[in-house]
C-alpha cells in the first residue's frame, strides 16, 4: 500500500509542478515578481528560498494541488511594474493559461512515449493474424460490482489466458466456454503485470441485465508499435477522446439535474483515496499504463483548471476578459468574493467524494 501511495504522489508531483511551473516561467518571461512556488495545500511543512532568489518554494501537507503566489495577483500593486496586476489583459491571460498548456505538453509527451514503447489497441478479429499487430489477447474491460468476478478478485486490464484449462484468444472464446460451464466452479488463469494468477469463478444463471455470467466485460486488443510521429499524432487523438468524453459526461450530469434521464455509468466521480486504489490496480500492469494514466490525469487537470469556474484558471480568464471588454478594472473585493465561494464549493465536493470513497472501503 505505501508503495502505491508514493507512486500516486509521485504521478502528482509531475502532473501538478508540471502545471505550476507553467504559470512560473510565463510569469517570469513576462518580468512579474513570483513569491512563492508550492505543492500541495496548506498547512506548510518545509520551505527554502535559494540565496539570490526572490521566491520562495514550499512543500505543504496536503499533495492535492499547488500553487504559484503572484506579486498583485488579487489585485493589488497596480502601480509596481513587476506586479500581476499591471500587466495588459492579454499577459495575464497567458500566465493564467500556461499551466493548462504545461499539463497538454505533458500529456502529449506521455502518450508519445507510449506510443512508442508499444500500446494494447482494441482491434476486430479479422485483425488477429495482421502483421500490424502481435501479442493479440482478451482483456477485461470493466468487472460489475458485486460479481463473481469481483469476488474472485478478477480486475481491470487482466488477461485471460485460459478458462477451465483451454487456452482462449478471442472474446468469443470466452463467452462460449462461460456458458458451457454455467452453474459450475471454473478456473480463470489471468496475466496481470508479471504474475500468472489462477482465479475461481462460477457463472450465474440468471445475471443482471447487462453483466454477463461472470460479470465481466472483455476487449480483444493487439501490441501495436508506433514510430515517433505516429504516436506524437495519436498523442493528440488520445487528448480530444479524452477532453470530448469528459465535456460529454459532464454535460450528461448537468441535464439529469432539470430531467430524469439516468446518468452513465461514466459520471461516477472519484476523489483522492478512489485515484490511490487506481493506482493500486495500474501498477501492477506495467510502465506503460503508468505512463497512460499521467497523460489521462494531466489532460483532465487541464480541462478542469480552463473551465470558467471561480477560483480556478478559466475563472479567473473570465474576470480578465471582462475586464478587457470594459476597459476597466472588475471591483477586486466582487471578484474575491466570487473565487472564494468557488474555492470552498470545490474543497467541499472534494471533502464529500473523499468520505464518500472511504465509505466504500468497507
Amino acid at each position: 500500500m505505501l508503495t502505491t501511495i508514493l507512486l500516486f504522489i509521485g504521478i502528482l508531483v509531475i502532473v501538478i509542478i508540471g502545471h505550476e511551473f507553467g504559470h512560473f516561467i510565463v510569469a517570469k518571461w513576462n518580468g512579474v515578481k513570483v513569491e512563492e512556488f508550492g505543492f500541495g495545500l496548506p498547512p506548510k511543512i518545509w520551505g527554502f528560498t535559494p540565496k539570490n532568489s526572490e521566491t520562495e518554494y514550499n512543500i505543504n501537507l496536503l499533495p492535492i494541488g499547488g500553487y504559484v503566489k503572484l506579486l498583485g495577483e488579487e489585485g493589488d500593486n497596480r502601480d509596481n511594474p513587476r506586479s500581476f496586476a499591471s500587466k495588459k489583459p492579454w499577459q495575464r491571460i497567458a500566465i493564467l493559461s500556461a499551466g493548462v498548456i504545461m499539463n497538454i505538453i505533458i500529456a502529449v509527451i506521455a502518450f508519445t512515449i507510449v506510443g512508442m514503447m508499444g500500446t494494447q489497441a482494441v482491434i476486430d478479429e479479422s485483425e488477429i493474424n495482421s502483421d500490424k499487430f502481435s501479442n493479440v489477447a482478451t482483456f477485461i474491460a470493466t468487472v460489475a460490482k458485486d460479481s463473481p468476478a469481483e469476488k474472485a478478485d478478477l480486475r481491470f486490464g487482466d488477461e485471460i489466458q485460459s478458462i477451465a484449462g483451454i487456452k482462449v484468444i478471442t472474446q468469443d472464446e470466452v463467452t462460449d466456454i462461460i456458458k458451457e460451464n454455467i452453474g459450475k466452479p471454473v478456473e480463470i488463469v489471468v496475466k496481470r503485470g508479471e504474475q500468472t494468477l489462477a482465479k475461481t469463478v462460477e457463472p450465474r444463471e440468471n445475471p443482471p441485465e447487462g453483466q454477463g455470467a461472470v460479470g465481466i466485460s472483455t476487449q480483444l486488443t493487439g501490441m501495436q508499435k508506433l514510430s515517433f510521429f505516429e504516436a506524437f499524432k495519436l498523442a493528440f487523438v488520445r487528448i480530444y477522446v479524452i477532453i470530448s468524453t469528459t465535456l460529454y459526461i459532464l454535460g450528461q450530469m448537468i441535464m439529469s439535474l432539470f430531467t430524469q434521464a439516468p446518468l452513465p455509468a461514466e459520471a461516477d466521480v472519484t476523489g483522492p483515496i478512489g485515484l490511490v486504489q487506481v493506482v493500486g490496480d495500474i501498477r501492477d500492469l506495467g510502465l506503460g499504463y503508468i505512463i497512460t494514466f499521467i497523460g489521462l490525469i494531466s489532460t483532465s487537470l487541464a480541462l478542469f483548471n480552463i473551465l470558467p469556474i471561480p477560483a480556478l484558471d478559466g475563472g479567473r480568464i473570465v474576470f480578465v476578459i471582462i475586464e478587457w471588454v470594459k476597459k476597466s478594472p472588475v471591483s477586486q473585493s466582487l471578484e474575491n468574493k466570487f473565487h472564494i465561494v468557488g474555492y470552498s464549493v470545490l474543497m467541499l465536493l472534494t471533502l464529500l467524494v473523499t468520505v464518500r470513497d472511504i465509505i466504500k472501503l468497507f
